[in-house]
């Protein structure tokens, strides 16, 4: 626990983490300056999707396990989690891109006469009212650093294999939850995946040129 305490307070860990979300949140206002002319994804397999707004407490455990998972990864394996950074930043750069050329809006459904628990109510209004207009989906930003903790996870040396299931199995259904929470289409987490890979490529070409 204090190693854990220790990697917290540690200046890289707290300056890499914090480079990644002030890239994000500094693209992400600038780009919804100059978006208009929004488009959709709504095809006839999201119709099949069923809306399940339970599922909206599994869709916010995403910051803190984003949190939590890089934490672990930087205890225990540095060469992973700083690929996991670059990629990341790499990542947010091609979707804010992506958000300024082609916007993509959700279809939300109406909630107004949802008969659910109050915590469930609560926590999906909110949810929605923090994230209108429910745009800049594709790619899915919840999926691409969902899967990227995945990967990450994955590639991690000397991490326990019963932490490392569980982390994938939490993370794999934060990504459904996108879809059952209606937060995003099918096509945004497929966009999100494929760019995760490319991403991920990039990364390890950049670090391997950094060490020659």
């Amino acid at each position: 626990m204090n190693e854990y305490l220790k990697n917290i307070k540690d200046k890289n860990f707290l300056l890499s983490i914090m480079s990644l979300l002030l890239v994000q949140a500094m693209l992400y206002v600038l780009v919804k300056c100059f978006q208009n002319n929004y488009h959709t994804f709504n095809f006839i397999v999201d119709s099949k999707i069923p809306f399940i707004p339970q599922m909206i407490i599994i869709y916010n455990l995403f910051y803190p396990m984003i949190f939590i998972s890089f934490y672990n990864i930087f205890n225990h394996d540095k060469d992973t989690y700083y690929n996991g950074i670059i990629a990341g930043i790499i990542g947010f750069i091609i979707s804010d891109i992506i958000f300024l050329l082609y916007p993509v809006i959700m279809i939300r459904p109406d909630i107004s006469n949802l008969t659910i628990d109050p915590i469930n109510k609560f926590i999906i209004n909110l949810t929605y009212k923090l994230d209108n207009p429910p745009i800049n989906c594709f790619p899915s930003i919840h999926c691409l650093f969902s899967f990227q903790v995945i990967y990450s996870t994955i590639k991690c040396n000397s991490y326990n294999n019963k932490y490392k299931a569980i982390t994938i199995i939490i993370l794999l259904l934060i990504i459904l939850s996108t879809l059952l929470v209606k937060q995003h289409y099918l096509f945004d987490v497929l966009g999100a995946l494929t760019l995760c890979i490319i991403t991920n490529i990039a990364s390890h070409f950049l670090l391997k040129k950094t060490k020659h």
